[in-house]
């Protein structure tokens, strides 16, 4: 949460991750479609992102624990993941993949 700054508050004023919550999940994966993933940049740094705190407009997270975590966006844009992409969920600090992408569908890791 500290490093991807999970607690920023969307435009109609809902927060994506509640105050106390526990829980998070990502997806970790590679892709031949990098062409769609930008890099938020805001006027300073010749972009046209406009996203308020914690969003530093400089293509890396506000993080509060000094970790340097890069930041993208896929503005609706359909990124396909290769074969083998992971779906983690944390729980409490505890990363676990729970579902690996077979080429068409994230499949359940048994036991998870």
């Amino acid at each position: 949460v500290e490093s991807s700054r999970l607690d920023y508050v969307t435009g109609d004023g809902v927060r994506s991750y509640p105050e106390g919550g526990d829980t998070y999940a990502y997806i970790k994966f590679k892709t031949t479609d990098a062409e769609k993933i930008k890099t938020p940049y805001g006027e300073i740094f010749g972009g046209t992102n406009t996203d308020g705190p914690p969003c530093t407009l400089n293509g890396f997270t506000g993080a509060r624990n000094g970790q340097i975590i890069p930041e993208w966006s896929l503005s609706g844009e359909y990124v396909k993941p290769k074969k083998g992409a992971e779906l983690h969920k944390v729980v409490n600090g505890k990363d676990t993949v729970v579902a690996i992408f077979d080429g068409k569908h994230f499949v359940e890791v048994k036991g998870k």
